[in-house]
């Protein structure tokens, strides 16, 4: 393994260590990550009480989420770029702009829907207004996106409040299609499905999204029925209009299935990847795990 895998890193130090850590880099992770100040702090005690609890199994999946942020935060640009390489099987362009948004909150593209909170987002985005978490698109030239959906244990929502044939997979490719700024929308659309590697690799299917993952991989038509199929009306304001031709945005759009596997097998190193990957061995024992 690669000397920058937290597994090529010998004697990691004791987990205790983590939340402190990671009080000391703050600052730092703040530099890439972008993070309202409320979710630091909630997500900071649920590790606390983790590692107090010391359960094997550990299945809050913001958490992880979060702690792959922070993993990949910790060493900069190149540590942006690698977690951008690996959610969309490409290599996007990095700057020092580009930043991971953890919960971002774009603008809804169907009225009557409440804002979506996207679990984790890179690419050409810039925070929205005077908002802490909201979004929107950097129009910059050949600007990009990776909206992801972590899940763990849990599934798609089958439903969404006022629609009961929208499921929360095509919610996010449409927030995804419709990210925007004043009508510019990303020339490269990333979407993004994370899990435990063994609901990807499952002969056995119990999950919804992996048969609406496959059936959108195999036939990007299915995409658009299932948004026309919505009974929500378009969002339309001054500032945000839904896209004119969705079917032509839906042929920007790349779809790809990552593992928090891999994600945490392949942190580059940094000062805390050393009790990230302990923590991770220690509590990422889900059932099913190799």
């Amino acid at each position: 393994m690669s000397e920058s895998s937290i597994s090529s890193v010998p004697g990691a130090t004791s987990m205790s260590s983590l939340v402190d850590l990671l009080g000391k880099y703050q600052s730092r992770i703040a530099e890439y990550v972008c993070v309202a100040h409320r979710q630091w702090a909630s997500v900071i005690s649920r590790i606390a009480r983790q590692q107090a609890a010391a359960l094997a199994d550990f299945p809050d999946e913001q958490v992880w989420t979060f702690l792959i942020a922070c993993g990949y935060a910790m060493a900069g640009g190149p540590g942006v770029s690698a977690l951008a390489r690996q959610l969309t099987e490409s290599h996007p362009r990095v700057d020092t702009a580009t930043k991971i948004w953890f919960e971002g909150l774009p603008v809804p593209p169907r009225k009557k829907e409440g804002l979506t909170h996207l679990d984790l987002a890179l690419g050409s985005i810039v925070r929205r207004g005077s908002t802490q978490s909201g979004i929107a698109l950097d129009p910059v030239e050949g600007a990009w996106i990776c909206f992801c959906e972590m899940k763990w244990y849990s599934d798609v929502q089958p439903t969404v409040t006022n629609d009961m044939q929208r499921n929360q997979l095509p919610r996010v490719i449409e927030n995804a299609l419709c990210f925007q700024h004043t009508g510019e929308y990303a020339e490269t659309v990333h979407v993004t499905l994370v899990t435990p590697a063994v609901f990807r690799d499952a002969v056995a299917r119990s999950r919804l999204y992996q048969y609406k993952f496959d059936e959108y991989k195999r036939d990007g038509d299915s995409i658009l029925r299932d948004l026309e199929a919505s009974r929500l009306e378009h969002r339309s304001q001054r500032d945000w209009v839904y896209p004119p031709d969705i079917a032509q945005r839906i042929r920007n759009l790349s779809l790809h299935w990552a593992t928090y596997d891999d994600l945490f097998e392949n942190l580059p190193y940094s000062p805390i990847s050393q009790d990230i990957g302990a923590f991770w061995r220690g509590f990422g024992n889900y059932q099913g795990r190799a």
